[in-house]
Order: C-alpha cells, then structure tokens, then sequence
C-alpha cells in the first residue's frame, strides 16, 4: 500500500517492557469480559472452561450459541471429509507421496476421527485463496523485481490452480517503486485465462489506469486505524472512505467488481489494540459502497484466535459472513491459528501469498503474509478442496526465491523439499 507519509512501525512504539506490548494487544485490550465474548473466554480464561465429563452432552448446544453467525458450512456428522480423501496435495504424490501418506492422511480411527469431526464440524467444504503474492508480497522488496520475473511468476500462480491472483498495485511510484511497472505487468497477463486477477487502486486516477491497462477487477482499502490511514494513505478515515465511494461509483458504471480490504483490524503499531467496533464501521462502509467482498488483515501479525473472534462477531454482524475474508501476517506465528477458528466461525476465503512473501512497508516489523503452500497443506489435512495442486504452487516458490536469493517463508514448502532431497539419495 501506499504512503505519503514517513512509515509507522513497530519500531515507532513508545518503549516498552515485552510484557507491556503483550498487554496491549492482548485479548483482553479491547473485548468484552465474561460471558459477552461468547466462547473466547473459554480459551482464554482457561478458569471458566468446564472439564467435566459432560461436555460431550452440551456440546451441540453450547455450538449453537457460540457459533450463531455459521453459515453455507457442511455437517461433518458424519464424517463425511474425515472418512475418505475429498483433497489430495495437487498432483505431487509421485514428488511427495511417502510424506502426504504419513502426515496428512485421513485418520482410519473412528473414534479419533470423531472427536475431530466434533470440533472441525463448522469448516466450509471448500476455500477460496486468494494469492497475493504479486502484489502485497513483492511491494514490501528492498530491491525491484524485474517485470519479466513478476510476469512468470503470476503465470505460474495461475497454472497451479489458483483462483484468484493479485497482480500489482496502480500506485504512485515515488512511495512503492517496486510497483512501478503495473501498466506493463497487467498488459502482460490481462489475457490470462484461469484466474481472476484483481489490481489495488488507491484513487480515481489509480482506477483509470488500471482499466486502460486491461484490468477487469480493482481492489480498494481502508482502515480501522486513524493514525495507519494517515500514515498509509496521508488522509483520515472518513477522506479515504469519500475517495473510494467515487472509485466505487466508477467501477459499478464500467460493471467492474470491486473488492475491499480492511487494514489494522486487531493491532495497530501506533494506536495498539483496535476496538472491533472500529472495524465493523469500516467493513460495514465498504460493504454499503458496493464491494464484493470484504478482506479484514491483521496487518502487523499481532492477532491471536483471543483477539480475532470478537472482531469477526462485530463484523459479522454488519456484514454477511459469506462476503468476508481474512488476511493475516505471521508476525507471531499465529496465521493458521487464526486462519482455523476464521473458518470455523464461516469465512471461506483466505488470503495469503507464497513462500510467505510480504509484510507492510508503512508498518515496519512486520512480517511477512502466511505462506500459501502451509495454508494449502493445513487444509488438504482438514478435508477441504481448494482445486490448487501443491506441487505446482512450490514450484512457483522456488521460482520467486531463487531470485531473491533467499530461503522460502514456508515451512511446509521447506519441509517436503528436504523429503525429497531425502529421497532421492537412497
């Protein structure tokens, strides 16, 4: 994302002790206490669990108060995803076989794969991911990536079976040269047949441009921080929001489908814990100007399932949880996480980018996206399609390493890479 302004990040906080940042964006910062939250104090506040062995008798019960807003969600009851193999890891077994089998097989055990079934029964058949590698991932590189390089990569994104692939940002290039070439990398895959491939349009004048050059999808953002938007954007909350009434009203008159994201929507470097309400507002803002769908991104990575519950509820109640995705960075380690109990809770798209490429170049600290092939791989094991075959998203992987010369941000890409290295030894 752009900025106009000297970038905020966590860097930028006024000093500290460790445990004064895990107060501040911790759960209990900015969420209702006791029986308000629903069932975050339960995991939280491990004192108002119940042990007791009649849990298994209020279970159906308890999920219906605390997951009222599911939706469009299958009843694994039966087992249905459990008992046989609905997703494989792409067409990679020949690759990676032998550790698929292993480790992300379905259980045989009913009585394990009934429990799991127990706790899992809210996840929706079928994720959309939404790679935004291209875009969000390559924006935060100290050094340009050359547009061929960008151009292939998208390809091979594409040919992995992803649906949905950012392709560049339409902004200025004083704040994020890295994006420079968006007209011409757009040029070159608007024809890519396969994917949609959507483009970041901050303003009016990013809009015409990204239409000129081919683009058929734009996406815009706001933010649940005051202080983030003014750093990101150089304008309040309420001036961004005017800005992309007029990009909505423009892209309804061409009938081009516009997506919005939400930013900040757990922490912010500056202002610390962000009030679900806060960004409800915004979700909601977004929602009513005629976006799609909605991305809510834990920007700076510092959201927990504590902390990522309540805002899903205030946004959830504004906004259909069928037109919500989640964005999250993995600044703590806490994507998948926070990505599990999102699905549980009904959201069926989820952003990431591969190899982990990524982070925020106006909120320093922060880490990079959640690595597509961990997201793929966690929910080939829960029984979920995603239509993208693994073997060909690594590839992609390594292909964008290689040329920035380091390591993959994926651990299960790093994983099944030293499987086969392993393998082919013997």
């Amino acid at each position: 994302m752009s900025s106009l302004e000297e970038p905020l990040g966590l860097d930028k906080l006024r000093s500290m002790s460790t445990i004064d940042r895990i107060q501040r964006f911790s759960s209990n910062a900015c969420r209702p206490s006791g029986d308000g939250m629903g069932m975050g104090s339960c995991w939280i506040e491990g004192s108002s669990c119940s042990t007791s062995n009649s849990y298994d008798e209020d279970y159906d019960e308890y999920t219906r108060e605390a997951f009222p807003w599911r939706r469009h969600t299958r009843d694994m009851s039966h087992g249905d995803s459990f008992s046989r193999r609905t997703v494989s890891l792409g067409r990679n077994h020949k690759m990676f076989g032998s550790a698929c089998d292993i480790y992300n097989s379905n259980c045989n055990d009913k009585d394990i794969r009934d429990i799991t079934n127990k706790f899992l029964k809210g996840i929706p058949r079928f994720v959309k991911i939404v790679e935004v590698g291209p875009r969000d991932g390559l924006q935060n590189e100290k050094n340009t990536v050359p547009t061929g390089v960008k151009v292939e990569l998208i390809r091979r994104l594409v040919s992995s079976g992803l649906p949905v692939v950012e392709a560049t940002s339409f902004v200025s290039p004083k704040w994020v040269p890295q994006l420079a070439d968006a007209r011409d990398v757009m040029e070159a895959v608007r024809d890519l047949e396969g994917a949609r491939l959507p483009v970041l349009t901050p303003n009016l004048k990013g809009f015409e441009a990204a239409i000129a050059a081919g683009a058929k999808e734009v996406a815009i953002f706001a933010s649940a921080s005051e202080a983030f938007s003014k750093s990101n954007i150089n304008c309040s909350i309420e001036d961004s929001l005017v800005r992309y009434r007029a990009v909505a009203h423009a892209a309804k008159v061409l009938s081009i489908p516009v997506r919005g994201y939400v930013s900040c929507v757990v922490g912010c470097p500056v202002e610390g814990a962000i009030p679900p309400s806060k960004v409800a507002y915004v979700a909601k803002e977004l929602h009513d100007m005629g976006c799609f769908e909605i991305s809510l991104g834990d920007t700076i990575g510092v959201g927990t399932p504590g902390t990522v519950v309540p805002m899903l509820e205030a946004v959830m109640a504004v906004v259909p949880v069928e037109k919500l995705a989640v964005h999250f960075h993995d600044t703590y380690g806490q994507s998948l996480p926070n990505i599990l109990i999102s699905l549980q809770m009904g959201i069926s798209t989820v952003d990431c980018s591969v190899a982990g490429l990524g982070g925020c170049p106006y909120a320093k600290g922060a880490s990079g996206n959640v690595a597509t092939e961990d997201v793929v791989y966690m929910l080939s094991g829960l029984g979920v399609e995603t239509n993208v075959d693994l073997r060909k998203l690594m590839l992609a992987g390594d292909f964008i390493n290689k040329h920035l010369g380091r390591p993959s941000g994926s651990k299960t890409a790093i994983a099944l890479n030293r499987i086969a290295a392993d393998a082919s030894k013997i």
